[in-house]
C-alpha cells in the first residue's frame, strides 16, 4: 500500500487496509511466502506488511511503542502490533496463513456497525482457547463459542475494546520491563523456560499465550457484546 502521510488521521477501517507482519530478521519459509500472496491476492485489500525495517514508520508520533517492544520475541512483537494497530487505526489484521475469501465484506459490515469494536471469527474450539488455569479458563472453555480468535479479525480505532485491550497488554509489559531489559529474547519464538537451540534455557520472562491470549480471550469474553462473529478465519494447515 502506500505510504500514509498523516498517522493522526489515518482510519485502517474506512481505508480497508488489512496489516499482517514478519518482524524477525529470520526468511520466510515458501509456504509463509505462498500464504503472504494468498493474503494479497484474495483479501481484495490494500495489504501492509510490517517488517523490522518499516515497523518505526507506523509508531504513531504521539503515542509510542511501549519500551519493552525491542526486547520482545519477534512473535511477541507480532502479538504487541495488532494490539497498537487496531487501537490506533484499524483496520483488519491476519496473522501470515492462508487466506481464501474477500474481506470486503467484513469492513462493510463493522463499518455499518457502530455499537460493535472487532470482527472476528468463532474460535475454533476449547483446545483453542489460551491455556489460563482454573477458574478464569475453565470459563473460557465453557464459553468458547462466544470467543473470536486471534489470528484475523477487523477492528475499529479507539474504540473502548482496542483501548481495554491496549490498557491491559501495557500492563503485563509494565510488569515485565525489568526481566525483559535483563532477559531480552534471544530467539524468533523465545519463551520463558524453553530450551534454545544452543541447549540452554531461556530466561525470557513471557511465556506463549501471556501477551495475546491470556489478554485477549478473557477480554472479549467480558465485552462479548461489542464483537462481531463471521467468516473470516484463514487456515490453520500448511503455513510454517
Amino acid at each position: 500500500m502506500q505510504a500514509v502521510e498523516d498517522l493522526r488521521a489515518f482510519d485502517g477501517l474506512r481505508s480497508g487496509v488489512v496489516f499482517c507482519a514478519w518482524t524477525g530478521l529470520n526468511p520466510m519459509s515458501a509456504q509463509r511466502v505462498q500464504a503472504l500472496l494468498s493474503i494479497q491476492v484474495q483479501t481484495g485489500c490494500a495489504v501492509q506488511l510490517l517488517t523490522a525495517a518499516n515497523i518505526p514508520h507506523w509508531q504513531h508520533p504521539e503515542h509510542p511503542f511501549h519500551p519493552a517492544f525491542a526486547s520482545l520475541s519477534a512473535v511477541h512483537q507480532s502479538d504487541y502490533l495488532r494490539v497498537y494497530l487496531m487501537h490506533h487505526y484499524g483496520g483488519g489484521w491476519t496473522d501470515i496463513k492462508h487466506t481464501s475469501r474477500p474481506w470486503a465484506p467484513f469492513f462493510m459490515r463493522l463499518r455499518a456497525s457502530p455499537a460493535h469494536d472487532l470482527l472476528g471469527y468463532t474460535e475454533v474450539g476449547p483446545h483453542g482457547v489460551a491455556p489460563l488455569p482454573p477458574p478464569a479458563g475453565d470459563l473460557l472453555r465453557a464459553n468458547w463459542q462466544q470467543l473470536v480468535g486471534l489470528c484475523a479479525f477487523v477492528g475499529r480505532r479507539y474504540s473502548p475494546f482496542t483501548a481495554a485491550w491496549l490498557a491491559r497488554t501495557h500492563a503485563v509489559l509494565d510488569a515485565k520491563l525489568p526481566q525483559l531489559r535483563e532477559h531480552p529474547a534471544r530467539h524468533p519464538q523465545d519463551q520463558t523456560g524453553v530450551q534454545l537451540p544452543d541447549g540452554s534455557i531461556s530466561a525470557y520472562p513471557l511465556a506463549w499465550t501471556e501477551l495475546l491470549g491470556n489478554v485477549f480471550h478473557p477480554l472479549v469474553l467480558a465485552m462479548r457484546d461489542r464483537v462481531l462473529h463471521d467468516e473470516i478465519a484463514p487456515s490453520f494447515t500448511n503455513y510454517r
